[in-house]
């Protein structure tokens, strides 16, 4: 009679220290998303003290994104076979030096030294987190929880926006990335002290009656593991949808949303980084929601592609408004909803996984994952070229000047990309959440 209302009491306590080693692990998913958007905002001042043009600060920005995109698989595979907390923890300390490393550079090349580093680092914490989720979590809200870990990384999108515009405009852009870096190497200590990587490490029960909860793997059983997540057709639809909606956001959000406020609107870098904040804010309140009713609905093609709809919607608004000069209210409003639509990509994670066999979630949900990053790494010097190859000559305080025209082409262009993830995801099997 004692035994039912004691597994009750233990899974109660399951459900409690899920959400306490969520918040730990949280902290250093800020800094990830901090050092993904953090260039865009000093991009004039790294421009002209580093005395760059467009397409290297493009890759500059994207050298993050390089890595990140390979590291993808590996982090995939860290976690199914080291396990999700000491690649978390390995990936917060190497972050910390990295932002150090960049925030000391006084040529060019340290300072991609510093955004390789950062990168590498970052890349080893977000796969592991979602794979914390898959153990400590039921799987039929895998979607909601997606989008609520993307709600706090974009937390640390904010954080790199007005604050930082703030920070450096008072004490200078360097301080902001000091600061970072330590936060990292104290994330590390919290993730060290709290975390474990399955409810049985604290001798908890799953959080599913009758869930069998992954074993770590050998490194070569996941290598093994990898090769069945590459072959499996299946696998490939996610990745190319998350590939051009992610890759067009990043290009923006990352790199050249606030330039191109403050070139063709005559905004400072305050007002133009608080103008693009709304995208994060967006993505802060469209991930958890576009989870949730995927979810409900029991299906991610359908939420997917109203989504991307309007996403490129968008798109498509900043294109004809770059002949006219919107109120700052619409501008807020627009990119709200650019925000809030692109959300709708944290679904290619749940199809991922779930078209792979379950004891293969990292590597799988890496691999997904590697798509929006290998977008991002593409687009962001892309774009930068683009702008370069329309540059009439123009140059303020040493920092180049780029045209109306020069963005347009790369509106045209992130339209095309973003055309692409839809007609991928229209011709794609709708993935069902299993059980």
């Amino acid at each position: 009679m004692s035994e039912h209302p004691r597994k009750n009491d233990m899974l109660s306590k399951t459900r409690q220290m899920a959400w306490i080693i969520f918040a730990v692990v949280s902290v250093p998913y800020l800094l990830v998303y901090f050092h993904r958007v953090a260039p865009a905002v000093v991009a004039d001042r790294l421009m002209a003290e580093f005395r760059i043009s467009g397409a290297v600060l493009g890759s500059l920005s994207a050298i993050y994104f390089y890595i990140y995109t390979l590291m993808q698989i590996p982090a995939g595979i860290f976690s199914d076979s080291f396990g999700p907390k000491r690649t978390i923890i390995f990936g917060s300390v190497v972050s910390g030096i990295g932002s150090v490393v960049f925030a000391s550079a006084q040529i060019t090349l340290t300072a991609y030294l510093g955004r390789f580093l950062v990168g590498l680092g970052v890349s080893l914490i977000f796969i592991p987190i979602l794979k914390i989720c898959t153990e400590w979590f039921d799987p039929k809200k895998f979607a909601a929880m997606s989008g609520l870990t993307l709600l706090v990384g974009n937390t640390g999108a904010l954080l790199a926006s007005s604050p930082l515009a703030l920070l450096a405009g008072h004490f200078g852009w360097r301080t902001g990335f000091h600061i970072i870096g330590g936060i990292g190497f104290i994330a590390a200590g919290l993730v060290w002290i709290i975390v474990r990587d399955r409810p049985s490490d604290l001798l908890l029960p799953s959080p599913v009656d009758g869930m069998m909860e992954s074993k770590a793997k050998g490194f070569h059983q996941a290598m093994m593991g990898l090769g069945a997540v590459v072959t499996n057709p299946r696998s490939w639809p996610p990745f190319l949808a998350f590939f051009g909606i992610y890759g067009t956001l990043m290009a923006f959000q990352g790199a050249w949303g606030v330039a191109y406020l403050m070139q063709n609107y005559g905004m400072t870098r305050i007002e133009a980084a608080n103008n693009v904040l709304p995208i994060a804010v967006g993505l802060i309140v469209g991930s958890p929601v576009i989870g949730y009713v995927s979810d409900r609905l029991n299906n991610r093609k359908i939420p997917f592609l109203c989504a991307g709809m309007v996403y490129l919607a968008t798109w498509a608004a900043l294109l004809y408004w770059s002949e006219g000069k919107p109120s700052a209210s619409v501008l807020v409003g627009l990119f709200f909803t650019m925000g809030f639509s692109a959300s709708g990509f944290i679904l290619s994670w749940a199809m991922g996984k779930e078209v792979n066999s379950p004891s293969l979630a990292g590597s799988a949900m890496g691999f997904t994952n590697m798509g929006g990053f290998l977008g991002a790494a593409i687009m962001q010097p892309l774009f930068g070229l683009l702008l370069d190859m329309n540059w009439q000559g123009q140059s303020m305080g040493g920092i180049r000047v780029y045209t109306i025209d020069g963005y347009q082409k790369v509106f045209m262009v992130a339209m095309a990309f973003i055309c692409f993830s839809l007609v991928i995801m229209l011709f794609t099997q709708s993935v069902r959440q299993h059980g």
